[in-house]
């Protein structure tokens, strides 16, 4: 093969390969593992815990997302006593209404509630709020 039709093929394949390592913002940003593309979408998952009575060192753990709709509530008791989830909504006028989801002891499980975006989530062990 000639140089003056070589040069050229190799000018373009070194091109293509440019265009494709330089990092653009959008590159930038993105996330590079499923971990951090979890992370970054538009709804977000939240944690809650609290220790127990007994026995000394566990915890009910509490996790729910933002819904549109509604929130699903999971959660996982490790304690001997049941624990109450208190979860509080907002209204558009600013009022306010609790719901709450009783757990039995040594019991996991979720629990659909039909209100979207909880403003605040107690963990108690006993019904306060409702």
């Amino acid at each position: 093969m000639r140089y003056s039709k070589l040069v050229p093929a190799l000018a373009g394949a070194g091109a293509a390969l440019a265009m494709l390592t330089v990092s653009t913002p959008a590159n930038a940003a993105a996330p590079s593992s499923p971990a951090a593309t979890a992370e970054a979408g538009t709804l977000s998952v939240h944690r809650k815990s609290a220790s127990c009575t007994s026995p000394k060192g566990n915890k009910i753990n509490v996790s729910w997302g933002d819904g549109n709709v509604s929130t699903t509530v999971y959660f996982n008791n490790h304690c001997n006593q049941k624990r109450w989830i208190e979860l509080k909504f907002v209204k558009q006028n600013h009022d306010f209404f609790w719901k709450c989801v009783g757990v039995n002891a040594k019991t996991s499980g979720k629990k659909k509630v039909g209100y979207s975006m909880p403003d605040k989530v107690v963990l108690t062990k006993k019904k306060t709020n409702c």
